[in-house]
Protein backbone atom coordinates (compact mmCIF):
# COMPACT_ATOMS: atom_id res chain seq x y z
CA UNK A 1 0.00 0.00 0.00
CA UNK A 2 1.08 3.15 -1.05
CA UNK A 3 2.83 5.75 2.05
CA UNK A 4 1.84 9.46 2.40
CA UNK A 5 4.81 11.83 2.63
CA UNK A 6 4.88 15.26 3.53
CA UNK A 7 4.68 16.35 0.08
CA UNK A 8 1.77 14.63 -0.49
CA UNK A 9 0.27 12.85 1.92
CA UNK A 10 -2.16 9.88 1.13
CA UNK A 11 -6.36 10.85 2.31
CA UNK A 12 -7.97 7.83 4.06
CA UNK A 13 -11.40 7.06 2.39
CA UNK A 14 -14.40 6.22 4.03
CA UNK A 15 -13.29 2.97 3.31
CA UNK A 16 -10.09 3.17 5.55
CA UNK A 17 -7.86 2.23 2.79
CA UNK A 18 -5.37 5.05 1.71
CA UNK A 19 -6.68 5.14 -2.29
CA UNK A 20 -4.17 7.08 -4.79
CA UNK A 21 -7.04 8.34 -7.03
CA UNK A 22 -7.09 10.56 -4.07
CA UNK A 23 -4.01 12.17 -2.84
CA UNK A 24 -3.02 15.56 -2.07
CA UNK A 25 -0.84 15.69 -4.61
CA UNK A 26 -2.78 14.41 -7.22
CA UNK A 27 -6.28 16.60 -6.63
CA UNK A 28 -3.32 19.95 -6.50
CA UNK A 29 -1.71 19.04 -9.68
CA UNK A 30 -4.95 18.70 -11.45
CA UNK A 31 -6.04 22.26 -10.30
CA UNK A 32 -2.83 24.01 -11.30
CA UNK A 33 -2.75 21.87 -14.20
CA UNK A 34 -6.78 22.82 -15.19
CA UNK A 35 -5.80 26.62 -14.07
CA UNK A 36 -2.59 26.54 -16.44
CA UNK A 37 -4.42 25.08 -19.66
CA UNK A 38 -7.33 27.74 -19.04
CA UNK A 39 -4.51 30.61 -18.86
CA UNK A 40 -3.14 29.30 -21.72
CA UNK A 41 -6.35 29.26 -23.63
CA UNK A 42 -6.30 25.52 -24.14
CA UNK A 43 -2.58 24.83 -24.95
CA UNK A 44 -1.77 21.46 -23.70
CA UNK A 45 0.19 20.77 -20.78
CA UNK A 46 3.04 18.90 -21.02
CA UNK A 47 3.67 16.51 -17.78
CA UNK A 48 7.25 16.64 -16.31
CA UNK A 49 9.50 13.81 -18.32
CA UNK A 50 9.85 11.72 -14.60
CA UNK A 51 5.46 12.18 -14.31
CA UNK A 52 4.83 10.92 -17.46
CA UNK A 53 3.11 7.34 -17.75
CA UNK A 54 5.35 5.12 -19.32
CA UNK A 55 6.37 5.59 -23.15
CA UNK A 56 6.90 3.46 -26.09
CA UNK A 57 10.70 2.70 -26.43
CA UNK A 58 11.18 3.12 -22.08
CA UNK A 59 13.09 0.30 -20.50
CA UNK A 60 11.42 -0.91 -17.30
CA UNK A 61 13.59 -0.71 -14.08
CA UNK A 62 12.93 -1.07 -10.63
CA UNK A 63 11.82 1.49 -8.22
CA UNK A 64 15.52 1.65 -6.87
CA UNK A 65 17.79 1.49 -9.57
CA UNK A 66 18.30 2.47 -13.08
CA UNK A 67 19.57 -1.12 -14.65
CA UNK A 68 16.91 -2.10 -17.27
CA UNK A 69 15.04 -5.19 -16.36
CA UNK A 70 15.50 -8.64 -19.06
CA UNK A 71 13.12 -11.20 -18.97
CA UNK A 72 14.90 -13.32 -16.43
CA UNK A 73 14.66 -10.62 -14.21
CA UNK A 74 11.10 -11.50 -13.42
CA UNK A 75 11.14 -15.32 -11.92
CA UNK A 76 7.70 -17.22 -13.97
CA UNK A 77 4.85 -17.83 -11.52
CA UNK A 78 6.26 -15.93 -9.38
CA UNK A 79 5.11 -12.85 -7.14
CA UNK A 80 4.18 -9.39 -9.07
CA UNK A 81 7.72 -7.37 -9.41
CA UNK A 82 7.01 -3.62 -9.21
CA UNK A 83 8.53 -1.41 -12.13
CA UNK A 84 9.01 1.59 -13.20
CA UNK A 85 9.49 3.07 -16.77
CA UNK A 86 12.73 4.47 -17.85
CA UNK A 87 13.29 6.61 -21.04
CA UNK A 88 16.18 5.98 -23.85
CA UNK A 89 17.75 9.02 -21.79
CA UNK A 90 17.48 7.86 -18.44
CA UNK A 91 15.19 9.79 -16.94
CA UNK A 92 12.99 7.19 -14.49
CA UNK A 93 9.60 7.66 -14.05
CA UNK A 94 8.82 7.36 -10.75
CA UNK A 95 7.01 10.65 -9.85
CA UNK A 96 3.94 9.58 -9.63
CA UNK A 97 3.71 6.35 -7.84
CA UNK A 98 0.27 5.68 -10.48
CA UNK A 99 2.99 4.75 -13.01
CA UNK A 100 4.27 2.42 -11.27
CA UNK A 101 3.62 -1.30 -13.01
CA UNK A 102 3.54 -4.99 -11.95
CA UNK A 103 5.35 -7.53 -13.91
CA UNK A 104 4.41 -10.77 -13.83
CA UNK A 105 5.78 -14.33 -15.86
CA UNK A 106 4.35 -17.25 -17.22
CA UNK A 107 4.90 -20.06 -19.79
CA UNK A 108 3.94 -18.16 -23.10
CA UNK A 109 2.52 -21.14 -24.35
CA UNK A 110 -0.31 -21.08 -21.61
CA UNK A 111 -1.47 -17.36 -22.35
CA UNK A 112 -4.79 -16.60 -24.32
CA UNK A 113 -3.42 -15.13 -27.75
CA UNK A 114 -4.96 -11.68 -26.77
CA UNK A 115 -2.66 -11.53 -23.78
CA UNK A 116 0.65 -13.44 -25.04
CA UNK A 117 0.45 -10.84 -28.08
CA UNK A 118 1.41 -7.59 -25.27
CA UNK A 119 4.14 -10.36 -23.13
CA UNK A 120 7.68 -10.12 -24.43
CA UNK A 121 8.74 -13.61 -23.91
CA UNK A 122 6.13 -14.45 -21.18
CA UNK A 123 6.36 -11.13 -19.59
CA UNK A 124 3.27 -8.97 -18.89
CA UNK A 125 2.41 -5.44 -17.48
CA UNK A 126 -0.03 -4.18 -15.54
CA UNK A 127 -1.15 -1.26 -13.65
CA UNK A 128 -0.49 -0.81 -9.99
CA UNK A 129 -4.11 0.94 -9.69
CA UNK A 130 -7.26 -0.61 -8.97
CA UNK A 131 -9.72 0.08 -11.80
CA UNK A 132 -12.59 0.13 -8.68
CA UNK A 133 -11.17 2.99 -6.52
CA UNK A 134 -7.27 3.73 -7.35
CA UNK A 135 -5.87 1.65 -4.73
CA UNK A 136 -2.84 0.27 -5.16
CA UNK A 137 -3.03 -4.01 -5.62
CA UNK A 138 -0.89 -5.85 -3.27
CA UNK A 139 2.02 -7.60 -4.13
CA UNK A 140 1.26 -11.35 -3.56
CA UNK A 141 -1.32 -13.26 -6.03
CA UNK A 142 -4.02 -14.77 -4.38
CA UNK A 143 -5.51 -17.58 -6.05
CA UNK A 144 -3.18 -16.70 -9.10
CA UNK A 145 -5.80 -13.47 -9.04
CA UNK A 146 -4.16 -9.96 -8.70
CA UNK A 147 -5.52 -8.54 -5.65
CA UNK A 148 -6.54 -5.21 -4.14
CA UNK A 149 -7.19 -5.73 -0.80
CA UNK A 150 -9.17 -1.98 -0.13
CA UNK A 151 -12.65 -3.61 -1.50
CA UNK A 152 -12.16 -7.22 -2.07
CA UNK A 153 -11.45 -6.69 -6.66
CA UNK A 154 -9.63 -9.63 -8.05
CA UNK A 155 -8.04 -9.55 -11.74
CA UNK A 156 -6.68 -12.21 -14.00
CA UNK A 157 -3.20 -11.39 -15.71
CA UNK A 158 -3.46 -14.15 -17.68
CA UNK A 159 -6.48 -12.98 -19.50
CA UNK A 160 -5.26 -9.55 -20.06
CA UNK A 161 -6.36 -8.24 -16.86
CA UNK A 162 -10.43 -9.17 -16.95
CA UNK A 163 -12.10 -8.64 -13.56
CA UNK A 164 -12.55 -12.00 -11.91
CA UNK A 165 -14.42 -10.80 -8.84
CA UNK A 166 -15.58 -7.07 -8.17
CA UNK A 167 -16.81 -4.44 -7.20
CA UNK A 168 -14.46 -3.22 -10.07
CA UNK A 169 -16.03 -3.84 -13.40
CA UNK A 170 -12.90 -2.21 -15.64
CA UNK A 171 -10.33 -4.66 -16.62
CA UNK A 172 -6.98 -3.81 -14.99
CA UNK A 173 -4.92 -1.97 -17.97
CA UNK A 174 -1.98 -4.21 -19.30
CA UNK A 175 0.95 -2.63 -21.21
CA UNK A 176 2.53 -3.91 -23.98
CA UNK A 177 6.14 -5.83 -23.83
CA UNK A 178 9.03 -6.44 -26.40
CA UNK A 179 12.75 -7.24 -25.50
CA UNK A 180 15.07 -5.00 -27.02
CA UNK A 181 18.82 -6.21 -27.20
CA UNK A 182 17.94 -8.18 -24.03
CA UNK A 183 16.24 -5.93 -22.18
CA UNK A 184 12.93 -5.20 -21.50
CA UNK A 185 10.55 -2.20 -23.06
CA UNK A 186 7.48 -0.43 -23.80
CA UNK A 187 6.20 -1.66 -26.86
CA UNK A 188 2.71 -0.02 -26.72
CA UNK A 189 0.92 2.44 -24.31
CA UNK A 190 -1.49 0.77 -21.38
CA UNK A 191 -4.30 -0.52 -23.73
CA UNK A 192 -7.08 1.16 -21.43
CA UNK A 193 -7.13 4.33 -18.95
CA UNK A 194 -5.25 4.33 -15.63
CA UNK A 195 -6.87 4.83 -12.22
CA UNK A 196 -10.45 4.39 -10.28
CA UNK A 197 -13.83 4.57 -11.57
CA UNK A 198 -15.01 5.41 -8.16
CA UNK A 199 -17.60 7.66 -8.66
CA UNK A 200 -18.99 6.00 -11.37
CA UNK A 201 -17.36 7.82 -14.13
CA UNK A 202 -17.32 6.29 -17.99
CA UNK A 203 -14.23 4.35 -19.65
CA UNK A 204 -12.37 7.21 -21.79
Amino acid sequence: MKQGTAADPVIETQCGCACTRISRRSVLGGLAAAGAFAGLGGAAIAAAPDAMPPQVGDFLVSPAGNTPLTPDSIKLDSKPFEAVAMSPDGVVRNAEYENTVLLLRYDPAALPAETAAKSAEGVLGYTIICTHAGCPLTDTLKNKLLACDCHGSRFDPTKNGEVAHGPAVRKLPQLGLAVQDGKLVVAEAFDSRVGGDMMGEDDR
